[in-house]
């Protein structure tokens, strides 16, 4: 029996700094982190790389990114290693955990992501972009309120709890992102 395959180092830290973010802001509100392992940034990038979707070139500037290439592709989960990394995630805070990549071209705006039923972790492999958080409505059933604008750039990790939205403007330079979409099993 082949023994099961296992997280690198760099990238079950993560697991557990996303383990402890969640469980630290799911009920106070949104949160910015960076990986403490210098090793996970490239760790990450690398999973992306393995996911490269079919006729993707090597000579894009970051994985799966070239200005010339037109509009963002979705290559799906990435891969299994990403969705080895989610099993591990979803393991460890017993939910369900879905891996996707975003790619956002120069001057593209990512459609707006509501949390009502799920929460997400959204981490920069390459790039940057703005980001506004809001919750999804008042109270009253009114439009989104509470915005607060921050600036991803790689490395960096957004929890964006339930009841929460974001979008993602102000692309100036491609960007990739790795969106973890974690919520309850059926």
């Amino acid at each position: 029996m082949p023994e099961p395959q296992r997280l690198v180092k760099p990238l079950d830290s993560f697991v557990r700094e996303i383990a402890l973010c969640v469980a630290t802001n799911g009920d106070k509100g949104p949160a910015l982190f960076w990986p403490e392992n210098l090793r996970t940034l490239p760790a990450l990038q690398r999973l992306a790389r393995s996911g490269r979707p079919p006729g993707a070139g090597s000579r894009a500037p970051g994985p799966w990114l070239s200005p010339a290439a037109g509009p963002p592709r979705q290559p799906g989960s990435g891969g299994p290693e990403a969705e080895l990394l989610a099993a591990a995630l979803g393991e460890r805070l017993g939910l369900l955990v879905r891996p996707s990549y975003r790619f956002l071209s120069c001057g593209a705006v990512g459609a707006r992501r509501a949390s009502s039923a799920a929460e997400y972790m959204v981490t920069v492999l390459d790039g940057a972009c703005r980001c506004r958080v809001t919750r999804d409505t008042d109270a009253a059933g009114g439009p989104p309120r509470d915005a607060m604008d921050l600036r991803l750039r790689a490395g960096g990790t957004l929890f964006v709890p339930r009841g929460h939205a974001y979008d993602l403007l102000d692309v100036h330079t491609p960007t990739l992102l790795m969106e973890l979409v974690l919520h309850e099993p059926d």
